[in-house]
């Protein structure tokens, strides 16, 4: 069903139908109780720490030194925070975080180059949101402090990511 069939169904309902289906929903679906509890009580940093929590448990998932992380769950965990609209800080939090986790768990396991391509993805996007607020420059400087000597990662990830940045900065010039 569409928007646009969901609104002209809902216009024929009175007040009290509407607020009825509204109470069912949030009784039937987890996910409709947890958006209206942020929609009533905004609190993005609680909601960022459950997403944290959540990409914790994916990252630390291997079978004999390879990681077992989905790049499709890990998408899917950043479409389903940014559908709450938390506030701009958290969300750049939030990539920041899965660029660190990455670089981390790379230390200890095998990747996937379909992982590898995902995160350079998720760098991009992070380079993309990033732009369109004007901070572009930070996250430039984050990504930058991330892939540097000494930090965790491996060497060639830590040069992908880099050259995920480069392509980006490049594009934007013309």
């Amino acid at each position: 069903m569409s928007k646009t069939a969901l609104k002209k169904e809902l216009s024929g309902y009175t007040k009290e139908q509407i607020i009825e289906v509204v109470l069912d929903l949030y009784d039937s679906r987890p996910e409709v109780k947890d958006y209206f509890n942020f929609f009533l009580n905004p609190d993005s940093k609680k909601l960022f720490e459950k997403y944290q929590k959540a990409l914790d448990k994916e990252f630390a998932k291997s079978k004999w030194n390879r990681s077992k992380t989905r790049i499709s769950v890990i998408k899917k965990l950043i479409k389903g925070f940014e559908s709450f609209h938390p506030d701009i800080q958290y969300r750049y939090r939030l990539y920041q975080y899965i660029i660190t986790l990455a670089l981390q768990y790379e230390d200890r396991y095998y990747y996937s180059e379909t992982l590898y391509n995902g995160i350079c993805g998720i760098v991009r996007n992070y380079l993309i949101l990033s732009d369109s607020n004007n901070e572009l420059d930070v996250a430039l400087e984050y990504t930058g402090s991330r892939t540097g000597y000494g930090m965790p990662g491996g060497r060639s990830f830590k040069d992908r990511i880099s050259e995920e940045c480069q392509d980006y900065v490049d594009s934007k010039r013309i």
